[in-house]
């Protein structure tokens, strides 16, 4: 992978997808099933060392014409990927530099060309949620996941599921389709529990990804993030009954992509200016900004340790570090606010000393 500038790197193909175990990091894309030739798609392990600023890829598998384009860890060695109309179970051994797959299902199934978005395992790790363009969420008994699961649920269709999460206890699936709606699921019943909307100004913006936080004092908590098709973008934190604790209005431009670092403190935002956005939580501050590091959107996001990641199907992947004190690939709101303040300070110094001096000529000018 090439290196370039200010925390930059080059694979080889368009990266669509992302995730994290905190340590390492996966990504995925290619050129699809009639590029593949010229375009591998593939999915591909990351080492990132934030002490050297130094990337690695540690371990690569050729997907042959299907391409991944969405991943999410699963726990221990498991990631899984959306391919197509179907979901599949990838292992990484980090020893042994290895990605395998381990088995491959269909869980989309109606309207013309349908295709798998999002998928993820329960904490619990009984259940495996999908979703995707039919707009039906579909759970299956996850069982050792080395073999096609059996289907637990089909849920109620909706809209295209564009997300999906669930809750630290594996009580509630929340998921969030084009309706603009954030749903809650049951996964003892596959029933339908809430519809949660999102208004800012008095206006509805579509709520487009969302991600659990631990629980705080026994409440259930997840933090939303908001678009509508021309912006303006919002993140916002909501109780497990659906009410909002806070929200933040971003940018005046939409949003691509979301993560949480493993502590959930910090969330990450991609726009689709090509900038991103570090936010702390649950206050919802800007921590560091950077613009202009991809020059399409970027669709996915990630944390290794307190590094923000981004990749693009500009054949880029951004790393922005968030530590305390380090401006490495980017700038922090506060010494933003700081320099803004100090400029405003020297101003009102420079006019005060021009009128200093343009009085003391007017007396010099009455002694004459």
């Amino acid at each position: 992978m090439k290196e370039g500038k200010n925390g930059t790197f080059y694979p080889p193909f368009p990266v669509l997808g992302m995730a994290s175990d905190g340590s390492v990091f996966v990504s995925c894309g290619g050129g699809g099933e009639k590029a593949a030739k010229e375009v591998p798609n593939v999915v591909q392990a990351h080492r990132y060392d934030e002490q050297t600023g130094q990337m690695s890829t540690i371990a690569s598998l050729d997907t042959g014409k299907s391409v991944v384009v969405a991943l999410t860890f699963a726990g221990g060695a498991l990631w899984l990927g959306s391919s197509g109309a179907g979901c599949k179970v990838l292992t990484l051994s980090v020893e042994k530099n290895t990605i395998m797959q381990l088995c491959e299902w269909t869980s989309e199934v109606e309207g013309k060309g349908p295709s798998q978005n999002i998928s993820r395992l329960s904490p619990s790790g009984e259940i495996v949620a999908c979703g995707g363009t039919d707009g039906v969420v579909r759970m299956y008994e996850a069982g050792k996941l080395d073999c096609e699961p059996p289907l637990k649920h089909k849920c109620a269709k909706n809209d295209e599921v564009l997300d999906l999460d669930f809750s630290p206890d594996s009580k509630v699936l929340a998921s969030c389709d084009r309706t603009g709606c954030a749903r809650l699921w049951d996964p003892a019943t596959g029933e339908q529990t809430k519809c949660i909307d999102f208004k800012h100004a008095g206006t509805s913006v579509a709520i487009r990804m969302l991600r659990y936080l631990p629980p705080q004092e026994g409440q259930q908590q997840f933090i939303a993030a908001m678009s509508a098709p021309r912006g303006p973008a919002c993140l916002a934190l909501y109780n497990g009954d659906g009410s909002v604790v806070k929200q933040a209005k971003l940018d005046e431009k939409p949003l691509t992509a979301i993560a949480l670092d493993t502590s959930a403190q910090m969330v990450a935002v991609n726009f689709v200016t090509g900038g991103k956005r570090v936010y702390s939580v649950p206050a919802l501050r800007c921590l560091k900004k950077i613009e202009n590091v991809h020059d399409l959107p970027a669709p996915c996001a990630a944390f290794v340790g307190c590094t923000a990641v981004s990749g693009s199907g500009d054949r880029s992947i951004h790393l922005l570090s968030c530590k305390k004190g380090s401006s490495a690939g980017g700038f922090t709101c506060g010494s933003c606010l700081y320099l803004l303040l100090l400029v405003l300070v020297m101003a009102i110094v420079a006019f005060l000393l021009m009128r200093i001096g343009m009085k003391g000529a007017i007396l010099s000018e009455g002694e004459l």
